[in-house]
C-alpha cells in the first residue's frame, strides 16, 4: 500500500518532475493534477520588481526560487511547444524568452499560494492524501483498482520516488482547499445568465433570393484582345508549376502495416472492446413539421396533411395561414427545438400525420414522421474490422520501425545511395517529379506512400533542399523517417496563348457571367434599402422566393443556406437585407423574424449554460486571489537568470 508521508527525502520542483516521457498518457494525467490550477491565473503582470543578484531566479515571501527549478519549468514547456509546432526549429528566440518568463511567474504564484494556505492552517491528512492516490486511474491495474506495482512504475518513467509524489499530493490537496473555497462562492447572476441565454439561443428567419452564376446572360464573344489582356493579367493561372524531381524512401508504420497479418480473434477482441466503450448509436427520426399559432389553423392544416396533400402543398397552406414549415432531417430528441414535439415526435409511426399538439403558449404542432433509423452500434463488425485490424497491425509496425531506423540512419550516415540502401528495413522507394500542390507533371496525386500529413511533410522537404544535397533522415509525422534528394528542377513556364486559348476565355465569360450576378445582387439590395420588400422586387423579375427554418447564430446553415449569411443576419434588424456570396453564385435575404426563446422552456439547458457561467467567473475571481496573494508576497524576478535559462 501507500506509505504514509515522511518529512525526510529530496526536495524536488513542482514543475520539475516530469523529467522524460512526457507525452506519455501517465505523465500528462500527474501534469494535469499538479499544476491545473494555475492554467487559468494571469499572474505575470503582478511581478513588478524585476532585478536580483543574489543568484537566484526569482523570490517571493521570503522564498527564493533557484535557476534549476525555472529552467525544469521551462524545458518542459519548451518540449511542449516544440510538439504543438510540429519541430523545435519552429520555436523562435522571442518565444524561448515569453516561455521562460511564464515558468517563473508560475513556480512564483504557486509559492506565494502555498505560503498564503501555511499561514491559513489548511493541512491534508494522509488518508485523504491516499485516498486520492488510490482513486488516480493512472494507477489503476488490470482489475481497475489501485495497484501498486502500476504505481511505481508511473513514478519511476518520471524520475519520481514515492515520498516525493506523496508530498507534492499532499500539497497539491492543501492548494486545492483554498482555491475551492474561492470558487465555491462564485454564481453568475441571473441577469447574466438570462442576457447569455437570449443571445445563444436566439433563432432567425429570412427569406432569400439565389443569383446563381450559371443563370446569368451569357456575355457577347470576346474580342482576341479581351482574352490577350485576360492572360497577361492572370499569368499563374495558365502556367506549368515548378516541378522537382526525386528519389524518395519512406520507412513508416503505415506502410509497413500493410504487410503485417493480424488474426481474426485479435480483431474480434479488439472490436468487442471499442463496442464496450462507445454507447449505442441513437435511433434518428426525419421529421416534417408545421407550426400554427392556433389550434384551429393547425386543425386545418392537418386534414388536409391527413387527406394526401404531399409536403410541398402542406407548405404551401401553412405559408398562406401564417405558419411555419420545418423540415427536421436524421434528428435525435434532444435535437427538436420544443420537448412535447420531440416526446410526440418519437412516439409516433412512420408515415402518419399527427396533431395538432400544444407546444406551449398559443403554438401546436402537426408533423409527419418521414422516416424512421433504428439505433444500434456505431459500427458493424464488417463496418470495423478493416480499421481495426490496420490500428493492429500498425501497432506492430510501430515497434519495427524503432527497430529498423537505426540501420537506416546508419547507412545514409554512411553516403549510401537511396537507390542502393538496403532491401530488408522495410522502405518505401519511389522517383519522380512533383509540384508544390504534390501533384505529378499528368496533374495526379503523387504516389507518396502514407497519409496526407506524410505527404505534406515530403513535398515541403522537397522544395526547400537544393539540387545535388546529400539525403540525411528526417523525422515525419506520426512515427514516421523520410530521406529524399532533389535531382533536378524544371522551372515554372507560362504556358502559350495558342495552348490555353479555349481556358482563358471560359475564365474571361465566367468573370463577366459573375460581375452580372453581383450587379444585379446589388441592384435588388438598393431597391429594398428604398423601401420594396423582397418579394416585391424578386416577383418583378420572375425570381423565386424561399424562407429558411429558424437559424441558430453558432449552428450549422441547412442546405440551400450559404454558411457565411449566419453572421450577417445575426446583426441586421428585423426587415433589414443584405447579400453575400456563395460557391456558385450571390444570395440576397431579408430577415423576416427573430425568436427569443423562453428559459422557462428549457430548465436543463439554462441550468447548464448558468453552471458553465459560474465556471468562467470563478476561473476570474481564482485569478484575480492568484494576482492579489502574489502581489502581497513583493514577486521579484531575476531577468538576468531569464535570459540565460531561455539561451538555445
Amino acid at each position: 500500500m501507500v506509505r504514509p508521508l515522511s518529512p525526510s527525502g529530496s526536495k524536488v520542483a513542482m514543475l520539475g518532475i516530469f523529467r522524460s516521457s512526457l507525452n506519455t498518457w501517465p505523465v500528462r494525467i500527474l501534469f494535469i493534477l499538479l499544476i491545473a490550477a494555475f492554467g487559468v491565473w494571469g499572474i505575470g503582470d503582478v511581478i513588478r520588481n524585476l532585478g536580483g543578484d543574489d543568484g537566484a531566479a526569482a523570490h517571493i515571501d521570503g522564498v527564493s526560487i533557484s535557476p534549476q527549478d525555472v529552467n525544469t519549468a521551462y524545458r518542459q514547456q519548451l518540449q511542449q511547444t516544440a510538439q504543438q509546432l510540429g519541430s523545435p526549429d519552429q520555436v523562435t528566440s522571442q518565444m524561448r524568452m515569453m516561455i521562460a518568463e511564464q515558468a517563473a511567474a508560475r513556480l512564483v504564484a504557486q509559492t506565494a499560494i502555498d505560503k498564503m494556505a501555511g499561514r491559513m492552517g489548511i493541512t491534508a491528512p494522509t488518508a485523504d492524501v491516499q485516498k486520492q492516490v488510490f482513486a488516480m486511474d493512472a494507477f489503476q491495474g488490470p482489475t481497475h483498482q489501485f495497484s501498486h506495482a502500476q504505481f511505481d512504475q508511473v513514478l519511476q518513467a518520471n524520475g519520481l520516488s514515492e515520498v516525493e509524489f506523496l508530498h507534492l499530493m499532499q500539497a497539491q490537496i492543501i492548494r486545492n482547499q483554498l482555491l475551492n473555497s474561492i470558487r465555491a462562492a462564485v454564481t453568475a447572476p441571473g441577469v447574466m445568465v438570462k442576457t447569455a441565454y437570449a443571445f445563444q439561443n436566439q433563432t432567425r428567419v429570412a427569406q432569400l433570393v439565389q443569383l446563381p452564376f450559371a443563370a446569368a446572360p451569357a456575355p457577347a464573344a470576346p474580342t482576341d484582345a479581351d482574352l490577350q489582356r485576360w492572360y497577361k493579367n492572370h499569368p499563374t493561372d495558365f502556367s506549368a508549376p515548378e516541378y522537382r524531381r526525386l528519389t524518395l524512401v519512406v520507412l513508416s508504420p503505415d506502410v509497413l502495416a500493410r504487410d503485417i497479418p493480424v488474426p481474426d480473434a485479435q480483431i474480434h477482441a479488439a472490436y468487442d472492446r471499442m463496442m464496450a466503450a462507445q454507447p449505442p448509436k441513437p435511433e434518428t427520426r426525419t421529421v416534417d413539421v408545421v407550426l400554427a399559432q392556433s389550434q384551429a389553423a393547425a386543425a386545418a392544416i392537418a386534414k388536409q396533411w391527413q387527406a394526401g396533400a404531399d409536403w410541398a402543398a402542406v407548405q404551401k397552406a401553412a405559408s398562406a395561414a401564417g405558419a411555419t414549415a420545418l423540415a427536421l432531417p436524421n434528428i435525435t430528441p434532444d435535437q427538436v427545438p420544443n420537448a412535447a414535439l420531440a416526446d410526440a415526435a418519437f412516439k409516433a409511426a412512420a408515415n402518419s400525420v399527427t396533431g395538432p399538439i400544444p407546444t406551449g403558449g398559443t403554438s401546436y404542432a402537426v408533423f409527419e414522421v418521414a422516416a424512421i433509423t433504428p439505433g444500434g452500434p456505431s459500427q458493424t463488425y464488417d463496418q470495423a474490422a478493416p480499421a481495426i485490424k490496420l490500428q493492429l497491425a500498425r501497432q506492430q509496425a510501430q515497434g519495427l520501425v524503432n527497430q529498423r531506423v537505426n540501420a537506416l540512419q546508419d547507412a545514409l550516415a554512411g553516403r549510401t545511395p537511396l537507390e542502393k540502401l538496403p532491401g530488408d528495413i522495410g522502405l518505401a522507394a519511389l522517383q519522380g517529379s512533383v509540384d508544390s500542390n504534390g501533384l505529378t507533371e499528368q496533374g495526379t496525386p503523387a504516389p507518396i506512400p502514407g497519409n496526407d500529413a506524410l505527404r505534406q511533410a515530403v513535398v515541403a522537404q522537397a522544395f526547400k533542399q537544393k539540387v545535388g544535397q546529400a539525403a540525411s533522415l528526417i523525422t515525419g509525422p506520426d512515427d514516421s523517417y523520410f530521406a529524399l534528394t532533389v535531382d533536378g528542377i524544371t522551372p515554372a513556364t507560362m504556358k502559350a496563348f495558342a495552348e490555353v486559348k479555349a481556358q482563358v476565355q471560359s475564365a474571361w465569360t465566367q468573370d463577366q457571367m459573375q460581375r452580372e450576378q453581383n450587379k444585379a445582387a446589388t441592384d435588388m439590395l438598393q431597391a429594398m434599402k428604398g423601401g420594396r420588400t423582397l418579394q416585391g422586387v424578386a416577383s418583378a423579375q420572375g425570381l423565386t422566393v424561399t424562407t429558411t427554418p429558424p437559424l441558430t447564430r453558432q449552428g450549422q446553415a441547412p442546405q440551400g443556406v450559404p454558411q457565411n449569411l449566419i453572421g450577417p443576419l445575426f446583426s441586421l434588424n428585423q426587415g433589414d437585407s443584405t447579400m453575400v456570396p456563395s460557391p456558385d453564385g450571390f444570395v440576397v435575404a431579408q430577415l423576416t423574424a427573430i425568436n427569443t426563446p423562453d428559459p422557462k422552456a428549457d430548465p436543463v439547458g439554462y441550468d447548464q449554460l448558468k453552471a458553465s457561467l459560474s465556471s468562467a467567473l470563478a476561473d476570474d475571481m481564482q485569478a484575480i486571489f492568484a494576482g492579489v496573494v502574489t502581489a502581497k508576497g513583493n514577486p521579484r524576478i531575476n531577468q538576468t537568470v531569464i535570459q540565460q535559462i531561455a539561451q538555445p
